[in-house]
């Protein structure tokens, strides 16, 4: 272990010493530490001095066994992977930290390796085998690709059978309240099957992303249409501020108008009285659509976690149950494209949700 350091010479004097006597054997004990840290990690650890391997920890050893003494030997003999030599090349000649997710072929173990410069021109490797934690991730998306796509069948039918008996029911009555709840109820499920639908399709490698110049006027306008009867509904107003007319973005239209759907249908869900304000503003090198609204607004500690899947506020805050998944979608369909998505929110002022992407490049009349 001696080896993973590089001891510098000492410089003396002829005068006498002013040095701490303790000092050495401090520095003796941490290097102890740090050795017994380094031998129990999960994470392989290697040096690496320019393309040789100078030392790696047991971890290392039993995700690159390919040599049974590593120490000496050229970083590619060892992990017999040239994507990771690769790497290494990259940040000793950038001088700056690398990362990758990497698959073994002989072993198909999945790494996630990082390549760390250091300041003496020595580098260290960093491996982590996530080959469960992908598994788990396939076996996830899968499941819910198939709990969406069998529910969905017997929730027609469910809906089906609602809508034929409130159409032989009187108009008022008992049994119509209750055939409305199992309609409003089987609506609801929907949703949370259409997005977990959508969950999958994100989740899936290779989405379609179009990258085109589309009107943000139009695009917010569109909305407050769509949206005027059920805020009306609500005795909600719901408007449109554009504070520069005939701004454009550069993104996917039908993405970006699926996730402020989702945005506006949050905001007329939880607020209970006052105003939904869709604005739209332009800046030199991008556009920023945002959602207002004068509702209960979110606490501090909830206010980070509201883009995670099926994270839900307080129920304290009213408004209908939702599923926890229409911001972490909205959130995925902006970045996507490229574009960032915030939050602000005072806590009895209302919340405000910005979508923020590039702009189209002003053209000279």
């Amino acid at each position: 272990m001696a080896r993973f350091w590089r001891r510098r010479p000492s410089v003396s004097s002829g005068g006498p010493s002013t040095g701490d006597p303790e000092a050495p054997v401090e520095v003796a004990e941490s290097r102890r530490m740090l050795a017994g840290i380094l031998e129990h990690v999960e994470e392989g650890v290697l040096l690496l001095n320019g393309t040789r391997v100078r030392w790696l920890n047991p971890a290392a050893r039993l995700m690159f066994p390919a040599l049974k003494q590593p120490v000496g030997r050229l970083l590619v003999e060892v992990v017999r992977e040239h994507r990771i030599d690769g790497l290494a090349l990259r940040a000793r000649e950038s001088r700056l930290e690398q990362a990758a997710e990497v698959e073994l072929p002989i072993s198909g173990r999945i790494l996630q390796v990082r390549a760390v410069p250091l300041h003496d021109g020595d580098l260290i490797l960093l491996a982590r085998d996530i080959t469960r934690l992908r598994y788990l991730e396939t076996v996830r998306q899968q499941f819910v690709a198939n709990l969406s796509h069998e529910i969905r069948t017997p929730l027609a039918g469910l809906d089906l059978a609602a809508q034929t008996l409130s159409a032989e029911l009187p108009a008022d009555g008992d049994m119509r309240l209750f055939i409305d709840r199992i309609t409003q109820e089987a609506g609801r499920l929907a949703d949370i099957v259409f997005n977990l639908n959508q969950l999958a399709a994100l989740d899936a490698e290779g989405i379609a992303v179009e990258r085109l110049p589309f009107s943000v006027d139009d695009l917010v306008r569109a909305l407050v249409d769509r949206y005027q009867a059920r805020a009306a509904a609500g005795q909600l107003v719901l408007r449109a501020d554009i504070a520069t007319a005939g701004s454009t973005a550069v993104g996917d239209r039908a993405k970006t108008d699926q996730a402020l759907q989702n945005i506006v249908d949050n905001a007329l869900k939880f607020t209970g009285s006052g105003e939904v304000v869709i604005s739209a503003s332009a800046e030199l090198s991008r556009v920023e659509i945002a959602v207002r609204d004068t509702g209960p607004g979110i606490p501090g500690r909830d206010l980070a976690r509201i883009f995670e899947r099926f994270y839900k506020v307080d129920r304290s805050r009213g408004g209908q149950p939702g599923s926890g998944l229409g911001l972490s979608i909205a959130r995925h369909l902006v970045e996507l494209q490229g574009g960032t998505i915030l939050a602000e929110s005072i806590p009895g002022a209302g919340t405000v949700i910005r979508v923020r992407l590039p702009r189209a490049p002003l053209t000279s009349p």
